[in-house]
């Protein structure tokens, strides 16, 4: 792991001196340093190692998002250090500062590409691989765990003594002296131990976490993230920059998609509108669209009439599993999330976010029940934690539960993820309908 990271450095070096070249050149501007003065400038691969293992990177399993985001801190730390060196020792007018940036982000999409590639290879021919038993009936935790070759553990026999790390659910139904007992046996023989806590609605590493000194007590702070002014003033601001770079590539999609509704249902407006609750309750339209029949309440009944299942389906769901009304080029657009588009002219209109909970009807509101003020406390969002969770897989009160998950434990990088995992639910097609 450690010699990937080097030869990503080095090549992100190489591939950082020669488009900074492309960009001088035209303007006649000669960098002062030769290539082979920077890969001799050992600091560049010093400074982020160190930091790398201070964080724990190569001695630490954690999943690939994670490990990226502990990946790009670490960088950006290291870059800033770099450049107060260079600084002080008077050196940094000879290093081209473009070149450095443009190293830092190709090592910043370099590294977590050689890790994921690296893990995953080393995993298959069983040099990544660590033995892990899991205490506990939580099936979904049991499928990432050993469903993961990032992570690397592979399931040990509950009579094997060959375990190198235990996993504790403290959601099993575990009294608390059998669980403080596994704990310390588990310790005694030398295990790592990695204990899941009894509470899953909020992001333990995203809290503060103190001690008493006399009672040797934790104490655990927690904080309703977007309920924060300085996060959404982030937020707020990711929006704007997001909508800066979209437009222009957006706008000619949205023209050819309208176009190929009207040419597939010459019949009514390509945009379907529909009131939606906002932040705070406030009523607003959003624009999706239009991916049915003009007359498709009308087919829908006489479909219903046939498969009365559907109403079952819709009741848990709130969706149908095989919509009539939906139109060939609306199953497209469906399919790839792409009905979605229009709420950009909500962004712009300050309705709604890039990211964040769904925007629920206003029939739904009686569902929510006492969720409702949590969910509204922000704007709503064109994607979220729900599109990239299995979506059709995830029931109504399910989505409700992801929505609530993301306010208390909002971060930008959260919403990096999430918009990286939407580019891949749309090209991939998973979980729409």
């Amino acid at each position: 792991l450690l010699l990937f990271d080097i030869i990503a450095m080095v090549l992100s070096i190489v591939l950082g001196y020669n488009l900074s070249l492309t960009v001088y050149n035209p303007f006649g501007i000669e960098i002062m340093l030769g290539m082979d003065k920077y890969l001799s400038f050992y600091l560049l691969y010093i400074i982020p190692i160190l930091i790398f293992g201070y964080e724990g990177l190569y001695t630490n399993r954690l999943d690939f998002w994670e490990e990226s985001k502990q990946v790009f801190r670490g960088l950006i730390i290291s870059f800033l250090l770099i450049l107060s060196i260079l600084a002080l020792s008077q050196n940094i007018l000879i290093f081209s500062r473009l070149a450095l940036i443009f190293s830092l982000l190709i090592t910043m999409i370099l590294i977590p590409m050689f890790k994921y590639s690296l893990k995953r290879t080393l995993f298959r021919f069983g040099l990544w691989q660590k033995n892990a038993r899991v205490y506990g009936c939580d099936v979904l935790l049991r499928s990432e765990v050993f469903n993961d070759p990032y992570l690397g553990y592979v399931s040990a026999d509950h009579k094997s003594k060959n375990v190198d790390v235990v996993f504790i659910n403290a959601k099993d139904n575990m009294r608390f002296d059998e669980r403080n007992t596994l704990i310390a046996k588990s310790l005694k023989a030398k295990y790592e131990v990695i204990f899941i806590p009894t509470f899953d609605e909020f992001d333990l590493t995203l809290s503060y976490v103190s001690k008493l000194q006399n009672t040797q007590t934790n104490l655990i702070s927690f904080q309703n993230r977007l309920l924060s002014l300085p996060r959404m003033f982030i937020k707020n601001l990711l929006d704007k920059f997001m909508l800066i770079l979209s437009l222009p590539v957006l706008i000619p999609i949205l023209l050819y998609i309208a176009y190929k509704i009207k040419k597939n249902d010459p019949i009514g407006s390509a945009l379907f509108k529909q009131e939606r609750f906002g932040k705070d309750g406030k009523v607003f339209i959003c624009y999706k669209f239009r991916s049915m029949y003009v007359n498709g309440d009308e087919i829908l009944e006489k479909y219903l009439e046939k498969n009365p299942q559907e109403r079952l389906n819709y009741e848990k769901y709130h969706k149908y599993e095989n919509d009539p009304r939906i139109t060939p080029i609306g199953k497209f657009i469906r399919r790839t999330s792409l009905d979605e588009l229009p709420q950009i002219f909500n962004i712009i209109k300050g309705e709604m976010s890039f990211m964040g909970p769904r925007p629920y009807m206003l029939n739904e509101k009686d569902k929510i029940s006492d969720a409702l003020s949590d969910v509204l406390s922000v704007k709503p969002g064109i994607t979220g934690l729900w599109q990239v969770s299995g979506r059709s897989e995830v029931d109504f009160l399910g989505r409700v539960k992801l929505d609530i998950w993301y306010i208390r434990n909002w971060s930008l990088w959260l919403d990096i993820v999430i918009l990286f995992k939407t580019v891949k639910t749309v090209l991939m097609r998973e979980g729409a309908s």
